[in-house]
Formats: structure tokens, sequence, C-alpha cells
């Protein structure tokens, strides 16, 4: 195995750094490669599977494969901010959660109450609360979760960003998710706490009754 280092556009990190990874590592199975201050540098790592004897053409092919990907990535991240992430609410409906449970849409409808509920009893502002878990499921209605729907959550934390909302519904909406596993860290915030809490105790006890039908 031979390791080489291609390069992509500057222009490409103003883009989320989830994004720039789920492309590099997910997608095209690079090595996305950091600076010293922990931030993302324009250079990949991939490996060839031999040797070559004209590393130049192998490194320009894994440039050109790349380019687009992160050309669609950053058109699906420039279009779907032109419309507010709450504006996208009623899109929900029309998404399936469960057969017998609804669309997203009613799974979003009662888990903000409870998340509003949860937050009071933890020490959280209940109002925060309401909001992130009204807006939590809306990035999955974007394009770009469309195309990428390994980051459903983050990328609706950066639209809420985006869109001036408080950083701690900007943090619990993309922190509501976790954990995602026994080894994964739980929400940073208190909203996010009672978002996630309340996701999860909907989606059990919304089954159970489904089975008790």
């Amino acid at each position: 195995p031979v390791p080489l280092a291609g390069h992509f556009e500057e222009r490409f990190l103003s883009l989320p750094r989830e994004l720039l990874v789920s492309v590099l590592q997910d997608h095209q199975r690079y090595f996305p490669l950091e600076g010293p201050d922990g931030r993302l540098l324009p250079v990949f790592l991939t490996v060839a599977n031999i040797p070559s004897s004209d590393p130049a053409i192998v490194r320009a092919g894994n440039e050109r494969v790349v380019r687009p990907r992160l050309s669609d990535a950053a058109f699906f991240w420039e279009q779907d901010r032109r419309q507010p992430l709450a504006s996208r609410t009623a899109q929900l409906d029309s998404v399936t959660f469960q057969a017998q449970l609804g669309s997203i849409g009613d799974k979003v409808r009662r888990v903000e109450p409870l998340a509003r509920a949860i937050a009071a009893r933890i020490g959280g502002e209940e109002a925060l609360a309401a909001r992130a878990a009204m807006l939590c499921k809306n990035d999955l209605v974007t394009n770009l979760v469309g195309e990428f729907p390994e980051l459903q959550g983050s990328m609706g934390g950066y639209y809420a960003d985006a869109d001036g909302e408080t950083a701690e519904i900007g943090r619990a909406i993309a922190g509501h998710y976790q954990p995602r596993g026994a080894g994964d860290a739980v929400p940073a915030t208190l909203a996010g706490l009672a978002v996630s809490i309340a996701d999860k105790l909907d989606t059990v006890l919304a089954r159970v009754d489904a089975c008790r039908e």
C-alpha cells in the first residue's frame, strides 16, 4: 500500500466540518487532515494498492473524483440556507415516521410537550427545549441531509445557527440524537438532554402502544 496526498480547493473549507469529513472519509474513503490548530486542511490522504510508475496521475485521478462531490455538497448547503429551517416544519407531515404512528410531524408534536416537561424537571429552560424540539427534525427534508443522511441533526444545528437561533438551540438540535450508542457522548446542553430523552421516550412508548393495538 502506498499513501498519496491529494488537494482540493480551499473554498470548500467554508463548509461545515462534519460535511467535509463525511464527503472525504465516509463517501470517498480518504483520510481528512488537520493542521496544528485542529482545523481541517485542503488536503487528504488516499492509499493506492500498489506502487505506481506515475503517482501524479493517481493523485490527479483522486482529486478529480472528489471535486464534484465537494461541489455538490457546497451547492446543497447554499440552496438549503435560502429557506429558514423553521419554514420546513409543514413538510414533516409528508414524511412517514412509522405506518401506525403517523408522520415525523406527528412525532415532533408529541416530542415538544415532553421536552418542555423534562426540561422543567432537570433545571433547563422550557422555552428553549420546546423550540429545539419543534425544529429538531426539520433538517430531514433538506437537500443536504437527503444526500448525506448520516448528517441528520448536526446539519440542523448549523442551519439553526445560520438562521440566528440561540446557540443553545443549535447545539440541542445537533446533539439530540446522542447518545447514538453505548460509547457515545450525551448532549452537551440541558435543552439537548431534554429533547434527546423526549425523542427516545416517544419512540419507545409510541411503539409499545402500537404493539398493544
